[in-house]
């Protein structure tokens, strides 16, 4: 870390703990471990790393200290677009193959799996940039996030709603990895 890094990350600690009301801010916040590999001699966990330089709303965010002797900051940020990792085959190849009875049940066939994808996806965006989203397990892989989407019946199901609950896990920058479209009905 140089002398300026070392400077800006004090100057940035001490603005977040005594600053005046940033807590109620509008910004969002950049958690931030400083490094981005895991390092015995820096003392810098793979739980700081994993949860570097992701973006989270200010009102549903995680712990300033993820353990004892965490290097993580938060920094004031501003995240105004989310970008996904989700590919096709998370529809296709595991809701309409290993979850076809659950797909069939809202009235759902293949052929839809374009819609489904969409629906999922802008709804996981959505609800991230509100902040209407669940924290979950912070591990070596990254801060697991639950998002509920809304999928309206087709055909013989038309007229009804389902909620459900997608996985995810925040990346850096504002990216969400798809861990599973379908983690069960929200209750």
């Amino acid at each position: 870390m140089s002398l300026f890094d070392g400077f800006f990350k004090k100057k940035v600690a001490t603005f977040l703990k005594e600053g005046d009301g940033w807590h109620d801010s509008p910004l969002d916040i950049e958690m931030c471990g400083g490094i981005a590999v895991a390092d015995p001699m820096t003392h810098t966990c793979e739980i700081c790393v994993a949860i570097n330089k992701t973006i989270f709303k200010n009102n549903n965010k995680p712990d300033e200290e993820q353990h004892p002797f965490c290097k993580c900051t938060q920094i004031p940020t501003e995240l105004n677009e989310v970008t996904l990792e989700f590919s096709m085959g998370k529809i296709k190849d595991y809701l309409f193959v290993k979850k076809v009875d659950l797909m069939k049940s809202m009235g759902y066939i293949i052929d839809d799996a374009e819609e489904v994808y969409n629906i999922i996806a802008e709804s996981a965006k959505k609800e991230f940039l509100k902040g209407k989203y669940e924290l979950g397990v912070l591990n070596r892989y990254g801060k697991r996030v639950s998002i509920a989407v809304e999928l309206a019946g087709k055909r013989d199901k038309n007229g009804r709603v389902y909620r459900f609950i997608s996985g995810w896990m925040a990346y850096p920058n504002g990216k969400l990895h798809n861990n599973t479209p379908f983690s069960g009905f929200v209750k």
